[in-house]
């Protein structure tokens, strides 16, 4: 057994790359359900858990595996696994739940008079990276429009929650071990998901931006998908589409601007600027059809569609 793994490597790294999954998406699991039930006794609406609770939890294994991506010198496993995850989230995840619901109810009530303010938001981190670097006064720029961001929708929260002032936590130190120790399984299921990324891109001569674009893209967003397909058939559509917005300002915002300040990045924007497209085009449709209310059957077609075409170029830029 073991001279077949040695003599096969592909299947070792695939068996890497799946366990490594597995452990994120029930680290995640955790995580989200876990600050979630906490929001909820704190009287936090479904439109704020999703925007800010839900989404920072739940965008914790791809966060970590472009860290991951940082440790291994893996520029292109950064910022790959961060468009590639926002790209199912805004395009192949709401075009599948679409298709599954016929017509999906994507109003979002707290963002009602700060749609514009909000596109304008998750278009700044492009702008930032076009002269190829994103430093640390980028990095101050993304953290402060993102504190104003949280400071906006905490204000807009009065209307639409009943925050309680005094809620009794109890058992607080289990959760907090469990917390603990779901955050060291996200951070070593990152490491060895990267590890086995890279490797198989090595194996069939592809890039390891491609990679993670793709596998650690997709995989990586299983535990948001999950939660929006939750939050769909439970009627519960303001959580699925703050999860969604939550974890693009989170992952291209707040998390791009605090690397930044820690670590200043130069980019190659010949290698991220077709994704780049793709991402502002997609994330601006769910915008529109968030001002619409909802999204159709035929919408969910174009948007998979979308999603295909763009893995399609990536795959012939990448062989």
């Amino acid at each position: 057994m073991l001279d077949f793994f040695v003599q096969n490597p592909f299947f070792v790294n695939i068996l890497i790359v799946l366990s490594s999954l597995y452990i994120l998406f029930k680290a995640a699991d955790l995580l989200v359900f876990g600050i979630a039930d906490y929001a909820k006794k704190l009287g936090l609406s479904d439109y704020l858990i999703g925007l800010v609770i839900v989404a920072m939890a739940a965008s914790m294994p791809e966060i970590i595996a472009s860290l991951m991506g940082l440790e291994y010198k893996q520029s292109g496993v950064l910022f790959g696994a961060i468009i590639g995850s926002n790209m199912v989230h805004v395009a192949l995840a709401l075009g599948v739940l679409a298709l599954i619901g016929k017509k999906v109810n994507v109003e979002c009530k707290i963002l009602d008079k700060s749609l514009f303010p909000m596109w304008i938001m998750l278009m700044l981190p492009f702008l930032l990276i076009s002269d190829g670097q994103l430093t640390r006064p980028d990095g101050v720029v993304l953290v402060g429009i993102f504190s104003l961001y949280i400071l906006i929708l905490w204000k807009q929260e009065g209307t639409f929650g009943k925050i309680k002032k005094k809620v009794l936590l109890e058992k607080l130190w289990r959760d907090i071990f469990i917390f603990v120790g779901c955050l060291a399984a996200l951070l070593l299921a990152g490491r060895w998901l990267v590890f086995g990324a890279v490797n198989l891109s090595k194996l069939f001569n592809l890039s390891p931006y491609f990679i993670s674009l793709t596998i650690i893209g997709v995989g990586t967003t299983i535990p948001d998908f999950a939660i929006e397909l939750r939050a769909l058939l439970r009627k519960h559509q303001a959580v699925g589409v703050g999860d969604i917005l939550g974890s693009l300002a989170i992952e291209l915002v707040l998390y791009f601007g605090v690397l930044a300040i820690f670590h200043p990045l130069t980019i190659e924007i010949g290698s991220v600027l077709n994704a780049g497209i793709f991402l502002m085009f997609c994330t601006t449709l769910m915008l529109y059809f968030i001002k619409k209310k909802f999204v159709t059957w035929k919408d969910g077609l174009v948007l998979t569609g979308i999603y295909l075409v763009f893995i399609l170029i990536e795959w012939f830029k990448s062989a």
